[in-house]
């Protein structure tokens, strides 16, 4: 199969968002035109009009899925919603705030369409990657460094890029995968656990760009330091629960 194949396959795209009425309509309209007959999952845990946004554009394409998520409780949780929702056994996530770019997916979904693959991660840190158009703070370099090393060494393979927001995998694989964490975390439960499990991942380069629209959760400055190291130990730790726990 062909990238233009992929494209026009059936497949779920689950959209975690929080506070993303900036750019949900331009996220969703080109989500539409890259995977025309894709569903696209709207998982909306905020505030603001990014519900009412999707719902809008829904009535005039069937393919969008808006999902009020009362109970929110984190992104682990609205993709843990996503994927009890989702209608296909291919699926993935995807954040609404256009830092990765729509046209990417058809690569992303190839290997497994080709059933090469059954968890695949968007990579920003590999031969054919593409970020000139982000500026990445040395606190966040370091950062990724680090957790990516961790979670390479604890796994037992080279992975480049555990914490991106573009991600692909079976219904099969998540199930098999079954992460817990409702936070953030659960993107390196994803990865460890299928590793550990056997499951075959690929990596396949994407491009990223400064966010859009809304709020970095990491803040600025002094609030971006501390955010990174806690959110940093976190990810860490939890790599090396998974790498010694009894599976």
């Amino acid at each position: 199969m062909t990238i233009e194949e992929a494209a026009q396959q059936p497949v779920s795209v689950i959209v975690a968002c929080l506070h993303e009425e900036d750019t949900i309509r331009e996220c969703l309209e080109r989500i539409t035109r890259a995977m025309p007959n894709a569903e696209v999952l709207v998982v909306h845990g905020g505030r603001d009009r990014t519900y009412e946004i999707a719902a809008e554009m829904a009535r005039e394409n069937p393919h969008i899925v808006p999902i009020k998520n009362e109970n929110d409780q984190g992104k682990g949780h609205a993709i843990q919603v996503g994927i009890g929702r989702a209608r296909y056994d291919v699926m993935g996530q995807f954040d609404a705030d256009l830092q990765f770019a729509p046209e990417d997916l058809p690569a992303l979904f190839l290997p497994i369409l080709n059933g090469e693959a059954d968890l695949v991660i968007g990579s920003r840190f590999m031969a054919g990657s593409d970020t000139s158009g982000y500026r990445f703070s040395f606190f966040r370099t370091v950062g990724n460094w680090i957790v990516n090393g961790w979670v390479s060494l604890m796994s037992g393979r080279r992975i480049t890029d555990v914490t991106t927001g573009s991600k692909a995998w079976t219904r099969a694989a998540i199930e098999k995968i079954a992460f817990k964490d409702v936070k953030f975390v659960y993107e390196i439960e994803i990865v460890m656990y299928a590793i550990r499990r056997g499951l075959r991942v690929k990596q396949v380069p994407v491009r990223y760009h400064n966010r859009q629209g809304g709020v970095s959760g990491h803040g600025k400055g002094w609030n971006e330091l501390k955010s990174i190291i806690r959110t940093g130990f976190k990810l860490l730790w939890r790599a090396t629960e998974i790498r010694f726990e009894r599976l």
